[in-house]
C-alpha cells in the first residue's frame, strides 16, 4: 500500500509539473512574439522618422564680386584661360537675392577658383573637375553648398563669358541633397572685371529660380550693350 501511494504521489507530481509547464511555455512563446512585434514596430518607426526628416532644399541664391583674368590679352575674355575669383576684406563676395531656405545666407562664403574658360575642343566643356564644390554659404546653423555635376560654356565674346550647368544643393545631411542648377557670368568694362553667379533648386518654386537666373544674365547683357 505504501509503495502504491508513493507511486501515485509521484504520478501526481508529474501531472502537476506537466500542467504547470504548459502555461510557462505559452507565456514564453507570447513574450517572444511580443518582442518580435516590438522590434518590427521600432524598425518601422525609425524608417518613418528617417523619411520625414529628409527635407529637400528649396530656394535660390546669387553672388557677385570681382575677378582677375589669367592668360590671353588683358580685357579680351575670349582669349583668357581662367578667371580667379577675388574674395578679400577689401573686395568680398557679396550675396544678393537669396530666397527660400537660403534667405539670410552670409559669411563665411567660399567660391571655387580659379575657373577655367575657353576650353580646347579636345577637352570638351569641363569647367570644373568632377563633383567640385562651386560655393558655400552659411544660414546659421547650417552651411549650404552646391556640388557641380555638369557644366558647359554657353556664351563667349571678348567682353562676356557665361557658364552654366546642373548641380546638387547640400546642407550637410545626405538625405536632404536636392538637384539644382547654376550659372556664372563674367563681364569686363574697361579695367573693371565683375562677375555674377546664381544657383537654385530644380524643385518647383513658382518660377522664382528661373527669374533670378534670367535677371543675372540680363544684367550682364545690359552691361555689354552699354560698352559696345
Amino acid at each position: 500500500m505504501f509503495r502504491l501511494n508513493k507511486m501515485l504521489a509521484r504520478r501526481l507530481r508529474m501531472i502537476c509539473y506537466c500542467r504547470a509547464d504548459k502555461p510557462t511555455k505559452e507565456r514564453k512563446k507570447e513574450m517572444k512574439n511580443n518582442i518580435i512585434k516590438y522590434l518590427a514596430s521600432t524598425a518601422l518607426a525609425v524608417g518613418i522618422v528617417g523619411t520625414v526628416q529628409a527635407t529637400p532644399i528649396t530656394g535660390s541664391i546669387g553672388f557677385t564680386g570681382s575677378y582677375t583674368q589669367n592668360g590671353g590679352t588683358a580685357g579680351n575674355l575670349a582669349s583668357a584661360t581662367s578667371f580667379t575669383i577675388v574674395n578679400t576684406l577689401a573686395h568680398p563676395i557679396v550675396v544678393f537675392d537669396a530666397m527660400g531656405m537660403l534667405t539670410g545666407a552670409a559669411a563665411p562664403i567660399t567660391f571655387a577658383s580659379p575657373i577655367t574658360v575657353n576650353f580646347s575642343p579636345g577637352n570638351g566643356n569641363l569647367v570644373f573637375p568632377s563633383d567640385v564644390q562651386l560655393w558655400s554659404a552659411t544660414v546659421s546653423p547650417l552651411t549650404y553648398s552646391l556640388l557641380v555635376t555638369t557644366e558647359m560654356q554657353t556664351f563667349t565674346s571678348g567682353i562676356q563669358i557665361n557658364l552654366a550647368g546642373n548641380g546638387t544643393l547640400r546642407d550637410g545631411t545626405a538625405a536632404d541633397d536636392t538637384p539644382g542648377t547654376w550659372q556664372i557670368g563674367f563681364g569686363v568694362t574697361g579695367s573693371s572685371f565683375t562677375w555674377q553667379s546664381t544657383s537654385g533648386s530644380s524643385l518647383p518654386d513658382g518660377g522664382t529660380t528661373a527669374m533670378l537666373l534670367g535677371a543675372a544674365l540680363s544684367g550682364l547683357a545690359l552691361l555689354r550693350r552699354k560698352i559696345a
